[in-house]
């Protein structure tokens, strides 16, 4: 449950652009959380089938307001977007259902499992002209990556031939939810830390 302490650094005005949380599998949420409020948005509501996550959330977020279903938190206007962290091969679903309610959704990576769920994504966010964003948090949310990218972008180091990746980090499997280590929920090694090296590789060369 690693959050990243950054600066406050907002793009909007207070109160003009408004989230919420829903699905909170993965500790990940948390640091998406900080990044957009950091950003100048506020977090207003938050859902997850598991009462005891919902309460955890809201004890770091207690302006977010324990919605009763994930409805309630679709059907409201002033929603703009939906950050999402659940099991992996549930995101895209979810997904799906906020771009239909005419929200911008914000996932945790890997954003999806299986290429079906790539095609489905695809034709949503085409349909509906919504966002589906993913958040690469070992990107933009470690000093030393967005340092990197800072050195890159200015040439200091000339032109990246090669990126290396010394992943996987720790496994620390006894804090792991069960849903971690079925392949079909998580998807494989491939998507959790290989699309974040991937992405790397795309951002960096």
């Amino acid at each position: 449950n690693y959050v990243p302490v950054g600066k406050p650094n907002p793009v909007v005005g207070a109160g003009e652009f408004v989230f919420a949380a829903i699905g909170l599998d993965h500790g990940h949420i948390y640091g998406m959380t900080a990044g957009l409020i950091g950003a100048g948005a506020a977090v207003k509501w938050v859902y997850d089938p598991d009462p005891e996550k919902v309460q955890a959330f809201r004890k770091a977020y207690p302006q977010a307001k324990a919605a009763r279903s994930e409805s309630e938190v679709l059907n409201d206007p002033e929603v703009k977007l939906v950050a999402g962290a659940c099991v992996t091969s549930e995101r895209a679903d979810l997904g799906v259902r906020v771009m239909g309610a005419g929200k911008d959704y914000f996932t945790d990576k890997a954003p999806l499992t299986t290429l079906d769920q790539l095609a489905m994504a695809k034709k949503a966010a085409a349909e509906t002209g919504r966002k589906y964003a993913v958040c690469y948090s070992e990107r933009v949310q470690v000093e030393s990556a967005v340092y990197a990218g800072y050195l890159i972008e200015r040439g200091a180091i000339g032109r990246v031939v090669q990126v290396l990746g010394l992943g996987p980090h720790r496994l620390s499997a006894p804090m792991r939810p069960d849903w971690f280590f079925v392949k079909e929920k998580y998807g494989g090694i491939l998507c959790d830390i290989g699309s974040h090296q991937i992405e790397q590789f795309l951002f960096f060369a």
